[in-house]
């Protein structure tokens, strides 16, 4: 048995029994943290020298990353740029971060952080979408939104509710170095990404809320 099986738990079933609803994280080296992806079953950021577990994707994450997915894709259809989906993680070089975003825009050509042969991560996004839930939404704004605010190339963060309909769209002015934040609440609102326009019911067209 590897180190890393007896240092950190490997699947989402463990994951789940330790977080009982919260985010999971462990202590870790930067090389603990790349050693630890090649064994785990689920996804894992790096942040302030901790291992943090994603937790399994609720139904209605999924259908609202599908949805913001198929919008961006049909926004950048040409080779300049890239959309990724939430397996490709982001390195952010000033907090010696990962994270995995749930949709990213990528400029073309990529620009990479090797950490060895067939491990690596993306350092040039445009965009950033992340989907809020109540596990992960103070994580989402206390950690990650500072950490993205650093990354040179990034225009736009989007942060997009699960439990309701609600985004937050953060745009980098001119000058690069102020950020202004807008948000959204009614279905039949828009914001800009790109210079084109998304409503949100194209967002959460797939989602029905509990009553």
């Amino acid at each position: 048995m590897s180190t890393i099986a007896t240092k950190f738990p490997l699947t989402h079933r463990e994951i789940a029994e330790l977080g009982k609803g919260q985010i999971v994280r462990f202590r870790a080296g930067f090389e603990e943290y790349w050693e630890l992806l090649k064994e785990a079953e689920y996804k894992a950021d790096y942040s302030e020298n901790e291992i943090v577990a994603m937790s399994y994707e609720s139904n209605i994450h999924s259908r609202i990353v599908t949805e913001i997915l198929f919008t961006l894709r049909k926004i950048f259809d040409s080779d300049t740029h890239t959309v990724h989906d939430p397996n490709r993680p982001i390195f952010v070089k000033y907090f010696q971060a990962i994270h995995n975003p749930d949709a990213s825009i990528i400029i073309e050509p990529s620009e990479l952080f090797e950490y060895q042969p067939g491990m690596n991560a993306e350092t040039t996004p445009l965009i950033v979408v992340e989907v809020l839930s109540k596990t992960t939404r103070d994580y989402d704004y206390s950690e990650k939104l500072p950490h993205y605010k650093q990354i040179p190339s990034l225009r736009q963060i989007i942060y997009v509710e699960s439990a309701k309909p609600f985004i937050t769209v953060y745009e980098r002015e001119q000058d690069g170095r102020q950020w202004i934040n807008t948000d959204y609440s009614r279905m039949d609102e828009q914001f800009i990404v790109y210079g084109q326009p998304v409503a949100l019911e194209e967002i959460y067209r797939k989602v029905k809320w509990p009553v």
